[in-house]
């Protein structure tokens, strides 16, 4: 059994894909893989304890069945999880989790962005947030499905149009939409809209069809905002 901290909890095909940092500071994503090989994910009583509440949310220390290393390419993070239900330890506080993001967030996500990069998950506090996307697009598959992007500078690079997959914040974006005309909007009306004074995202690395790509996979806001997650794919 593991010790988790939560930090990113976002729709992956039809299950759920889980990011956190251990307590001695290791990046971990607990996966199950599916039968075809192709998605590495967890399913949904994956992140319930035994009383069938959802507890694998963000902010969550979070204890965790840990099994077997199953790295795959830069997805040197993954672990393949056992058969025990996981266990809430504590939420943290705003100053637990304001401080776990001073600890663990870095420069810049260039890092993850180097073509023999080992890694796929890393934490960071962008410069700068110009805009914020709340809109459907048409999917590789062709497809229309509801994305939220954000366009942000992290150390010295421009991060355009980035995904974000935190389910949360797809919640979030989707009520947005729905009570706005705007589908872009700048990051200063969001955040002034939550009241929100810091930001933190945890960014992922993901590969389709031998395209690497980042995803924003985790939004930390501080004060803290809870939103229901939504893991629609339309």
């Amino acid at each position: 059994m593991v010790d988790v901290v939560i930090l990113a909890v976002t729709r992956l095909s039809s299950g759920v894909c889980v990011a956190g940092i251990t307590d001695n500071g290791k990046w971990i994503r607990p996966t199950r893989p599916n039968y075809n090989k192709t998605w590495r994910q967890l399913e949904f009583d994956d992140c319930k304890n035994t009383n069938s509440d959802w507890i694998v949310k963000k902010g969550n220390i979070v204890r965790m069945d840990i099994r077997e290393h199953i790295p795959s390419g830069f997805h040197t993070e993954d672990y393949l999880i056992g058969s025990q239900k996981p266990e809430l330890l504590k939420t943290l506080s705003e100053k637990e989790y304001v401080s776990i993001c001073e600890e663990y967030s870095e420069k810049s996500v260039s890092v993850l962005e180097q073509v023999n990069s080992q890694r796929s998950l890393m934490l960071v506090r962008p410069e700068e947030i110009t805009a914020f996307s709340f809109q459907h697009e048409t999917n590789r598959k062709g497809k229309d499905s509801f994305v939220p992007r954000c366009t942000f500078k992290s150390g010295n690079l421009w991060e355009n149009n980035i995904g974000i997959t935190d389910a949360e914040w797809r919640s979030f974006s989707r009520q947005y939409a729905k009570e706005h005309s705007k589908k872009i909007v700048c990051s200063k009306e969001v955040f002034d809209a939550l009241g929100t004074q810091q930001c933190w995202f945890t960014i992922g690395k993901n590969m389709v069809e031998s395209n690497e790509y980042l995803l924003v996979v985790g939004i930390h806001l501080f004060p803290i905002q809870n939103f229901a997650m939504d893991f629609d794919r339309t």
